[in-house]
């Protein structure tokens, strides 16, 4: 019976040291493989794990130290067990911890086998907390350094808003009269009417003829009429201003040197285009101008004005009033001047000035005001929109219609808005002695080419034909040619030769002011025309570009304002 307990016993403990030894040698696989980092079962078990938080991290390190620790106090059992018999009740409590042990703890086995890729997980966790932390330092310093460029920024300045009243656009009047203004330079400038700027300049031409007139050796115009304000009978233009000279032994015996200029003429019969021309006898020039009458209606004409001279006089605008520079020059190929303005940096007016009681453009609104239909017309260049809006305060309060555009250049040409019609002009200012010299030295010149034109006529045509052209084509050639040259010489060059003598002699007659017609209007200058040279033919001329090529034919021609010049007011 006793043998039979002791055999019981001795196998109730060799299932407690067997269940024993299996959980210790669990525990030692778990520390072997823990140490070992089987790396294929980890990387077959990392594919299929998902991402873990650093939270849950923390968490399984926390649950690692607590199974560490029991694994430290199961260790300690275990020696305990060893060293004395454990009664079969412990040994059943012991069987039964070690089986809720690892019923609580497979969860924890499964991770900790993933171990070494958590590991890694933390440290590339750190170096992205390392690699923010350092961006983070960068940002910080260069907002700092931003922060400092910020502080040492001068605060804008915050203007006074301007107070511009809304556009109403419409036309000008057809009878207002514009006066300009021009903004320019952060100035005003006052131009006002732009006929009192080229009637200066015309008046300084007539002053100073003497040093301006074409005087030379040339064959062309050397004059041109001045238009009266009567009209012809058929009301289709107006008549030339006429004065009446009579011929007697006084003007015989003061003009005996005309006389002895002999002129060769072609007279001119027949109907056109078949004309036929005679060469007239050699006549004494005031023979030729009298006809054997003693008196003649002869037209009031000006001389024209040398170009060079003219440029050369008034420079590149060194000349002109307190506040402007006058340019003057050709106005493309034609025998007329035009004006330009330039603005001369010590003249015009400050915003300042303008606003000072009795201003010069205070004045200038003053007057512009008392005459009805007047109206201020504004140019603007970019660096001085505020001056106009300045002055434009100025001259709203006299209560003047005004407009304006923006402007940008150096010059400025003026165009007015009621070109007028008529002017009054002082024939006194007639250079009486200086017609007479050109008379006696450029119209004897001409005439003398004038005869040489007529006398050599047959030669000078024959000359003219291309030596290169088919013989079948000379007699057309000559033929067209002949019939052309003569026809200018009838028509340009006997009158420009008579007309040199006719106007001198005009000149002696007619005094006091006569109201003429404006020839042209601003920019161009009116009643000032410069010499043009023209010579006779030297081919025919194809038949699509025949033209009536006589200078001075129509006073005025082509250079009329054109109609509805109508600026824009707001």
């Amino acid at each position: 019976m006793a043998r039979a307990r002791k055999s019981e016993e001795e196998r109730s403990m060799d299932s407690l040291m067997d269940a024993m030894t299996n959980v210790v040698g669990i525990l030692l696989l778990i520390l072997i493989v823990s140490s070992l980092g089987i790396s294929a079962a980890v990387r077959k078990i990392v594919a299929n794990i998902e991402p873990v938080s650093e939270q849950e991290l923390q968490i399984m390190k926390t649950t690692r130290e607590n199974t560490l620790e029991n694994l430290e106090k199961l260790r300690q059992l275990h020696n305990n067990m060893d060293q004395k018999k454990l009664e079969e009740e412990d040994a059943q409590l012991l069987v039964a911890e070690l089986e809720e042990f690892e019923k609580n703890n497979k969860d924890l086995l499964d991770k900790t086998s993933d171990i070494e890729e958590w590991r890694k997980k933390v440290e590339e966790e750190e170096e992205k907390k390392k690699t923010n932390e350092e961006e983070i330092k960068v940002a910080s310093n260069e907002l700092a350094n931003l922060k400092a460029i910020l502080d040492q920024t001068p605060k804008r300045e915050v203007k006074e808003a301007k107070l511009v009243k809304m556009p109403n656009p419409r036309l000008a009047p057809e009878e207002a009269v514009a006066y300009y203004v021009v903004c320019t330079n952060k100035k005003v400038y006052f131009v006002g009417d732009p006929y009192d700027h080229v009637f200066r300049v015309r008046d300084v031409i007539d002053q100073n003829f003497t040093k301006l007139a074409f005087d030379g050796e040339g064959m062309g115009s050397f004059t041109y009429s001045l238009q009266g304000t009567r009209q012809n009978d058929a009301r289709t233009g107006y008549l030339s201003l006429d004065e009446t000279v009579r011929r007697n032994s006084r003007l015989d015996k003061n003009y005996a040197a005309w006389e002895a200029i002999k002129v060769v003429e072609f007279k001119r019969s027949g109907a056109a285009p078949n004309y036929t021309y005679e060469v007239q006898p050699e006549k004494g020039m005031l023979s030729r101008i009298f006809g054997g009458q003693d008196r003649r209606d002869l037209t009031v004409q000006k001389f024209r004005i040398d170009e060079k001279k003219v440029k050369a006089f008034f420079g590149d605008g060194a000349m002109g009033p307190a506040d402007f520079k006058y340019f003057i020059d050709r106005n493309g190929t034609s025998d007329r001047l035009k004006l330009s303005l330039g603005f001369k940096e010590e003249g015009g007016q400050t915003p300042q000035q303008i606003k000072e009681a009795n201003s010069a453009f205070q004045q200038a609104c003053k007057r512009a005001s008392v005459n009805r239909g007047s109206l201020l017309y504004y140019y603007v260049s970019p660096d001085s929109f505020d001056t106009y809006l300045q002055a434009r305060e100025v001259s709203e309060a006299y209560s003047i219609p005004a407009g304006w555009s923006t402007w940008k250049g150096e010059r400025l040409e003026l165009k007015s808005l009621s070109p007028r019609e008529t002017v009054r002009f002082d024939m006194n200012s007639l250079p009486v002695e200086e017609y007479r010299k050109i008379a006696d030295k450029s119209g004897a010149a001409l005439v003398a080419q004038l005869n040489d034109e007529v006398k050599n006529f047959d030669a000078k045509v024959a000359e003219a034909v291309p030596k290169d052209l088919p013989e079948a084509e000379k007699p057309q050639f000559i033929a067209k040619l002949t019939a052309e040259r003569k026809d200018w010489i009838y028509t340009n060059l006997q009158p420009w030769a008579r007309l040199i003598f006719e106007a001198a002699l005009a000149s002696t007659e007619v005094t006091g002011e006569k109201e003429i017609r404006i020839d042209v209007h601003p920019p161009e200058i009116p009643h000032t025309r410069i010499f043009v040279g023209s010579r006779p033919p030297e081919k025919p001329k194809p038949e699509e570009e025949v033209k009536d090529t006589k200078i001075g034919a129509k006073p005025g021609g082509g250079n009329q304002p054109v109609g509805g010049n109508r600026l824009i007011l707001d």
